[in-house]
């Protein structure tokens, strides 16, 4: 691993599922890189990979969310991260229900972000989507999901 490499792994980022909704269709999947963009006004950015079938369902409804995951739910990463939402119904057994702007909001999760695409460019293998916040909640107590490189080096050996 380079230097580079080394260094981004120091980087602290959330876990969270990020859900889109459009016609019959809603997907999620787990997202990490993701901030607030600015304070004035209320705006967050999430990187997308292209390939997902979110991405497309977000580009098509022109929204998403941002479901920010509490420590004692990683088995969320398994079914949001391991498959894909064109073959499987990840929200059969999840409670949720849809935001203001349509995206699924998962009712069990630490928080939530609804929100508008108010732009998206191309940044490498990923979409940077900036989302301006339609509405947004609390939904318990707990601490943040948060990646870390031993997340991946498990998922890797076994």
């Amino acid at each position: 691993m380079n230097v580079i490499q080394t260094a981004l792994w120091k980087l602290i980022n959330p876990i969270a599922i990020v859900t889109a909704h459009y016609n019959e269709n809603m997907s999620g999947f787990i997202a990490s890189w993701i901030t607030q963009a600015s304070f004035v006004p209320q705006l967050v950015m999430v990187a997308v990979n292209p390939l997902h079938y979110t991405y497309e369902l977000i580009t098509n409804s022109n929204a998403f969310a941002i479901n920010v995951l509490r420590t004692d739910q990683a088995e969320l990463v398994d079914l949001f991260g391991k498959s894909s939402g064109r073959k499987v119904e990840k929200f059969a057994t999840i409670p949720y229900e849809l935001g203001r702007t349509g995206s699924p909001l998962l009712k069990d999760c630490l928080a939530f972000l609804d929100c508008n695409v108010a732009w998206s460019k191309e940044a490498g293998d990923h979409v940077v989507v900036i989302g301006s916040i339609a509405e947004a909640g609390v939904m318990s107590d707990g601490e943040t999901l948060q990646e870390a490189r031993s997340m991946y080096t498990k998922r890797a050996s076994s």
